[in-house]
């Protein structure tokens, strides 16, 4: 598939084994997976921060072959779910960064046309995410960006 505001390819990358049962090394219980989660949240790491160390750390392939649930429900039951995606969070952060790089830079005409392209592809994902109610409808991009 084509990337989104050039004529390149999309990067092939390697797949993740799809895993149904719970894995026989994984040590920790229900509750202590739990407990990490909601824990790691707490200080501030997001769910894909969270995953990669339950991952890497330990040894965690994946919470829905172990836990039968998405991590994100996990925070939900917990009441720490995000206002704001994950992914739509980060391009507003690459976007204020790119302004405060062109408030110092002026003449930068690359930052500035990098600059359309994440405020293009920030209108698009706010878009999506209200009309699948993941945002409410009067949520303003302007608020966020103050």
């Amino acid at each position: 598939m084509a990337r989104m505001h050039t004529r390149k390819r999309g990067r092939s990358g390697s797949k993740r084994i799809e895993v149904r049962e719970r894995p026989s090394w994984i040590q920790y219980s229900d509750d202590e997976i739990k407990e990490m989660i909601v824990k790691m949240r707490k200080q501030g790491m997001t769910k894909s921060m969270i995953g990669i160390r339950l991952r890497d750390q330990y040894a965690i392939p994946g919470t829905r072959p172990v836990l039968h649930m998405k991590l994100g429900q996990v925070l939900k039951e917990n009441n720490l779910e995000s206002d704001v995606p994950e992914d739509l969070q980060a391009l507003i952060e690459r976007y204020k960064r790119a302004m405060k790089h062109l408030s110092l830079n002026k003449h930068d005409m690359n930052n500035k046309r990098k600059a359309q392209l994440i405020m293009s592809k920030m209108l698009r994902l706010i878009r999506y995410y209200k009309r699948t109610s993941r945002l409410p409808q009067d949520w303003s991009l302007e608020r966020v960006l103050q």
